[in-house]
């Protein structure tokens, strides 16, 4: 006996329907996903020591998701992601044509987060041994940091509050910013941000920090953080990485092995402008410490001028004044001096004149000397006579005149 294909998936059909009329609670991962018409149509799979050991369609439909918005919110999309292990009520439906087909009723979130929380443990505890997870903060941020390097998504509203709040501070301070656009969620986020920190690496000597932000959203929109590679990329990177991806509670991966972590870019914009103040203090208490130093200098400069000036002028006042004692007693002393001077000239005068007397013919012709003359000049030797020359013989009292024969 023989069956028609459509047969055989009929009577499949038939035995799956009376055989699983309630929808079943199952465990697994999305391995795809796809919107159309909105309707999310995905893979499931189910994986042992990453092979993949069952793997089933599955579809939620877009009455259904509308439901699954009321009740889940915000977090909803972060379940609807490739790579996320979710626990879904499914309704086993099998098509004579199209086969065998789950379709989602419901999604259990906190299943999932509790996922979430387990691989993100395993992860910093691996990145713990692997001394990763203080390895950013070691580096050296800048004492102020000008020029900053951001990955974050272009439209995101985190990346206009950051740049808004540093290119607009009331300080006016100057901080260069350059965007590398990334998809801050989706399964390209992972690849998109180590591709941005490959790029700002080449050129790592233009900035001073790097820059993650995204701002807000769910535990499960911001479950792309929780990524090893991401981690140990940050950890290991060649410039101190900020992180202000607005998560309120934990930490993600990323946040624990950055250099620092804030909750909002709005807070990494502040910090970055914290320590142009921090400078700008630092400076002023510098400034005024000079100030006082020179204002200190110049008091001891001139309380040691005023008195190396006072006793400068004690000093020349006590010299003029031993000087002109000096000079009064010298002019004293010159004017005794000059008296006894004139006295002795005197003396040596009046003695001078009494040997000029005592030797001038005068005085010896009183005496009984007589001097003899030939034409009017003294004779001192009788060989200047010649026989016949006639000569003068002058005495105290009268004149002879002779002949010599």
């Amino acid at each position: 006996m023989s069956y028609t294909l459509y047969e055989l998936n009929e009577y499949i059909r038939r035995v799956l329907a009376l055989n699983m009329r309630d929808a079943v609670w199952i465990n697994c991962e999305i391995a795809t996903i796809k919107l159309s018409g909105g309707h999310y149509y995905m893979e499931l799979v189910e994986k042992e020591d990453d092979k993949i050991i069952a793997q089933a369609n599955a579809v939620l439909w877009k009455k259904q998701h509308k439901k699954l918005v009321t009740k889940l919110g915000f977090e909803l999309p972060g379940l609807l992601k490739s790579g996320i292990q979710i626990l879904a009520k499914v309704r086993v439906h099998f098509h004579e044509k199209f086969g065998l087909k789950l379709h989602i009723e419901d999604l259990d979130a906190a299943y999932t987060l509790g996922q979430m929380e387990l691989k993100r443990r395993d992860i910093i505890a691996r990145l713990k041994r692997e001394g990763l997870l203080t390895r950013n903060a070691e580096k050296e941020l800048p004492a102020v940091v000008q020029r900053v390097a951001v990955i974050s998504s272009e439209q995101a509203a985190g990346w206009k509050d950051f740049e808004q709040h540093l290119t607009h501070n009331p300080e006016n301070y100057v901080v260069k910013i350059e965007l590398f656009p990334a998809r801050m969620q989706g399964e390209f986020q992972e690849s998109d941000i180590l591709s941005q920190l490959d790029v700002i690496e080449k050129r790592k000597r233009s900035f001073d920090t790097v820059v993650i932000i995204r701002g807000g959203g769910s535990r499960l929109d911001l479950s792309g953080f929780d990524s090893y590679l991401l981690g140990k990329r940050i950890a290991k990177f060649a410039l101190p990485v900020l992180t202000g991806i607005g998560h309120e509670t934990d930490e993600t991966v990323s946040d624990l092995t950055a250099h620092s972590s804030l909750k909002t870019p709005t807070a990494v914009a502040e910090k970055i402008l914290s320590s142009f103040r921090t400078f700008d203090n630092t400076l002023n208490i510098f400034q005024n410490r000079i100030y006082h130093y020179i204002q200190n200098t110049l008091q001891t400069k001139e309380y040691q001028i005023n008195t190396i000036e006072n006793r400068f002028e004690y000093n020349i006042n006590q010299y003029l004044s031993k000087e002109e004692q000096m000079l009064d007693f010298v002019q004293s002393q010159l004017t005794q001096l000059a008296s006894n001077r004139l006295d002795q000239a005197e003396q040596q005068l009046a003695h001078f004149e009494h040997i000029c007397h005592i030797l001038s013919p005068e005085f010896a012709l009183k005496r009984g000397f007589s001097i003899t003359l030939k034409d009017g000049q003294p004779i001192d030797d009788s060989k200047r006579l010649q026989t016949g020359d006639e000569i003068e013989t002058q005495w105290q009292h009268g004149t002879v005149k002779s002949r010599i024969v």
